[in-house]
């Protein structure tokens, strides 16, 4: 089986091109490795998941103010995991948009039939390149699982103590990266380390223990990595999508570091959904495209649309905090008026919109993106919703707030919307 990440589009008025290419690229034998929407993404993720695929395949299509920009960063993790890549970019978009040695094929829209003959020799041609049949990893690793620690000497050495053994207690090795750049340069054991390695976790702004050497060689040896910063005022890539950056965290106590690290892990170990045949294809095909509240955005209640119709075999599936998919599964869902019922006899609603217009203020001082834009719109929605009395519209509204405003609550104190966030976030 020929498994690729497959990279497009969620917007409705993709979908014919989206389809397109999924019947495309099944026909020629390619299993197509999709994430179900959610609000829960770090860079992480797809770096683990492009790991395990044998390349990539990506549409890029034109849309109001610009190409997406989560499309874009996963095209340049597959460029640095060097996976063979496919890139079929609409012929509207600017032609300095990607590299020219990457494999790439322009589409029209309105003529995808026509074209048919050369999109089929393009992922044959990728096809040609992954192999019939890949070989799986030459070089095994034997060990428990492992976590690589930069810069965490830098923390508190009580901090730095309860991190290692929480780890430990999460089913990872930790092993910290320290040492002379000489010495490293030329250590075989530092080798194997960054062969064999699952995971990293690494805070940015530490200048101790060469942090910053081992972080180049953890994202040259393309390990997946959780990035983490003590720095409130971080400066953030403008064309990153901030899901895929540095997450900010307080090291002066480890309670919150050890909850941002448990959500960050969390959504790194979350299972891809593989589709490998059409009537599969087309179910996704119909859940992303018909059931979608908005445009380009997919609330709690369309994810839990696909844990309850989205079947893949017999088998049970277990994905993130959702519940189970299968025929089989016994998994249930949250609703917005249970988590509520879990939150009421701890949260006093007039409390909680004081600390949601203070949340609100910070957040606006923050926001460097469209996504940030909308994420406020959230937290607004849910203030309102909390000045009405309405305890199980805060918890619906703050689900599509997203972790970048459950990082921003934590790191201003806000505690009690926190909380709730994290309920609403099913963290």
């Amino acid at each position: 089986m020929n498994l690729v990440y497959y990279a497009h589009s969620y917007r409705k008025p993709d979908a014919p091109v989206v389809e397109f290419f999924s019947e495309l690229m099944r026909s020629e034998g390619l299993t197509a490795s999709l994430d179900p929407p959610s609000d829960r993404l770090n860079s992480a993720k797809p770096e683990r998941h492009l790991r395990s695929t044998d390349g990539m395949v990506a549409v890029l299509t034109a849309r109001e103010g610009g190409v997406s920009q989560y499309i874009l960063y996963e095209i340049s993790l597959c460029l640095r995991a060097k996976k063979p890549l496919l890139v079929f970019a609409e012929d509207t978009l600017p032609s300095e948009l990607l590299s020219p040695r990457v494999l790439q094929r322009r589409f029209s829209r309105k003529g995808l039939l026509r074209q048919v003959r050369d999109h089929r020799h393009a992922i044959r041609t990728l096809r040609s390149y992954i192999g019939d049949d890949p070989p799986p990893a030459y070089q095994p690793s034997t060990e428990r699982r492992k976590c690589l620690l930069g810069g965490s000497l830098e923390l508190p050495p009580q901090v730095s103590d309860r991190l290692t053994s929480h780890l430990t207690d999460c089913g990872y090795a930790p092993e910290i990266l320290s040492g002379p750049i000489v010495d490293c340069l030329y250590d075989p054991a530092l080798q194997e380390r960054l062969n064999s390695s699952d995971l990293a976790i690494a805070f940015l702004d530490s200048n101790q223990e060469r942090a910053q050497f081992f972080l180049g060689a953890v994202r040259a040896s393309f390990i997946p990595t959780i990035l983490l910063t003590r720095n409130s005022g971080f400066a953030f890539h403008s064309h990153v999508p901030r899901e895929y950056q540095a997450r900010v965290v307080d090291t002066s106590e480890f309670e919150g570091l050890r909850s941002m690290i448990d959500s960050e892990i969390a959504i790194f170990e979350e299972e891809y959904v593989d589709l490998e045949n059409q009537e599969q294809v087309t179910r996704y095909a119909e859940l992303l495209f018909t059931e979608g509240a908005r445009v380009g955005q997919y609330t709690q209640g369309l994810r839990n649309l696909f844990v309850q119709e989205l079947h893949m075999g017999d088998q049970n599936i277990n994905y993130g905090q959702a519940g189970s998919i299968g025929r089989e599964s016994t998994g249930t869902l949250n609703n917005y008026a249970q988590a509520w019922d879990q939150l009421k006899s701890t949260t006093d609603l007039s409390a909680l919109s004081s600390e949601l217009s203070q949340l609100r203020a910070t957040l606006r001082q923050r926001a460097q993106s469209l996504e940030d834009d909308k994420a406020i719109v959230a937290v607004a929605e849910a203030e309102a919703q909390a000045k009405q009395g309405n305890g199980p519209g805060v918890v619906e509204k703050l689900a599509a707030a997203g972790t970048w405003v459950l990082g921003v609550a934590k790191d201003i104190g806000v505690g009690l919307v926190t909380e709730v966030l994290k309920k609403s976030l099913g963290l």
